[in-house]
């Protein structure tokens, strides 16, 4: 019987540490789950021992036997991973793949254990890793891996080769107005979006390049605790000064006719939202826990948009990116530079409201978002049994809600509108996530949380 050991190893190196914004390589975000929890799901939890210090490797347990590998080896395929980790394991001779900082061991452990502490090279085979193993401890794979961990939906593909994103979609018509927008940024706000290079079309596809950027989206830095309240002040005052700067381009031509594309986009988003299998299991839900039917909550935001319409009209329009989230935003504290991707497309010019950008800034603010669909919130019971999302552990988070809204007074935008819009874009976003059932009931639920928060 061999043990199996998962090394929990710290980061040694600081720009590693900053580049991750991780002191340990176990608690790096890949998507929407940490390193370790995917090596979890990976390996089998009960045969897997992690632990965090070597010594800890002793001589006297059930086997001498042991296959070890640090949290610093990972791969874009974890499939791969897995069938090597299982290959690994039949190995009949003490053989170590990689180096003392990131390294996978089969063998006896006493000639491990003399290698890494005293250097004794005796009894070991050593081999490089196979190709697709990456190695954390080198900052260029490190930042191939996280620059290609992007959310991106399913008819989205991301690459980082060399100096350059790649982005490639099934959606072509959706793809090529992205790209018309970042070809077309006005010379004076092209510092706050990414440059843009060649867009190719072939049969079933479409992509375009962007420059490769250092900088962390802020969804990741939200996510893993590292956007701390100076940061966040920095953020808003860069943001404000994107908005201040967008109304300046005044000369392109434009309809202003975007409230009547909100509510009608948000009505498609329904019906598209009833042709969703678990649709009748959703809406029951709703109206057992929240007491209201999922049409008729639909319903009452879009009477309550309608009131809204001349506030709407009345904010002059901008060249808005259109889906300003956090993970659309590349922010680096220490440049004071935000890079904005991925924008809605070029209709209309790329004039918009602004309440389309700042409804987006509350969804992840206010809302929670990145929280929900990265499951990192509970859904919880009063004793009413009514449902509620429990936001209880991210209290600290709640320092940046008058950040945000000191913004939204400086740029004299209505926050009660904001809000509406932003319930409305939870219950629309709710198709984007039809494959997984759970994130779809807490952005139904989150939506008609934020309507009951609303003060009319």
């Amino acid at each position: 019987m061999i043990e199996t050991y998962y090394f929990d190893c710290p980061i040694k190196y600081d720009k590693i540490k900053d580049y991750a914004v991780s002191t340990r390589y176990s608690d790096i975000r890949i998507g929407n789950k940490t390193i370790q929890e995917n090596m979890m799901v990976l390996n089998e939890p009960q045969e897997l021992k992690v632990i965090d210090d070597l010594s800890k490797l002793k001589v006297g347990s059930v086997t001498d036997e042991i296959l070890i590998f640090c949290s610093s080896v990972y791969s874009k395929d974890l499939s791969m991973l897995a069938n090597f980790l299982k290959f690994a394991s039949f190995s009949m001779i003490n053989t170590f793949w990689g180096h003392k900082e990131c390294f996978i061991y089969k063998g006896q452990r006493n000639p491990l254990v003399s290698y890494l502490m005293q250097n004794e090279k005796r009894n070991i085979y050593f081999v490089k890793f196979p190709e697709f193993v990456l190695d954390l401890s080198s900052l260029p794979q490190l930042k191939s891996l996280l620059s290609n961990s992007h959310d991106s939906r399913h008819f989205n593909e991301i690459k980082s080769v060399g100096d350059l994103y790649f982005k490639k979609s099934s959606n072509a018509i959706k793809l090529k107005s992205e790209y018309e927008f970042l070809k077309n940024v006005p010379d004076h706000l092209k510092k706050y979006f990414v440059e843009v290079f060649e867009f190719k079309q072939e049969v079933g596809y479409a992509q375009y390049s962007m420059v490769s950027y250092d900088y962390k989206d802020v969804s990741h830095l939200y996510l893993s605790n590292s956007l701390d309240a100076a940061s966040f002040k920095i953020l808003m005052s860069l943001i404000e000064k994107y908005f201040n700067d967008a109304k300046k381009t005044i000369d392109l031509q434009y309809q202003k006719n975007s409230f009547e594309d909100l509510v009608q986009k948000n009505t498609s988003r329904l019906n598209e939202l009833k042709k969703i299998a678990y649709y009748e299991p959703l809406n029951s839900f709703l109206i057992h826990f929240k007491g209201i039917s999922i049409s008729n909550h639909h319903a009452r935001i879009e009477k309550r948009l309608k009131e809204y319409e001349k506030t709407f009209n009345k904010a002059d329009y901008i060249f808005s990116h259109g889906d300003l989230c956090f993970s659309n935003i590349l922010f680096s504290p220490d440049d004071l530079e935000i890079k904005l991707i991925d924008p809605k497309g070029y209709e209309n010019n790329g004039m918009r409201s602004p309440y389309y950008d700042m409804a987006k800034l509350s969804h992840s603010i206010f809302g929670y978002y990145d929280l929900i669909i990265n499951n990192m919130v509970k859904m919880g019971f009063d004793d009413e049994m009514q449902a509620f999302l429990d936001f209880s552990k991210h209290d600290y988070l709640k320092e940046f809600d008058f950040k945000f809204a000191k913004l939204v007074s400086k740029v004299k935008l209505d926050m009660t509108l904001i809000r509406l819009i932003e319930a409305s874009f939870f219950l629309s976003m709710i198709p984007f996530h039809y494959e997984n059932k759970r994130k779809a009931f807490m952005l139904c639920l989150r939506s008609v949380e934020i309507y009951e928060d609303i003060s009319f």
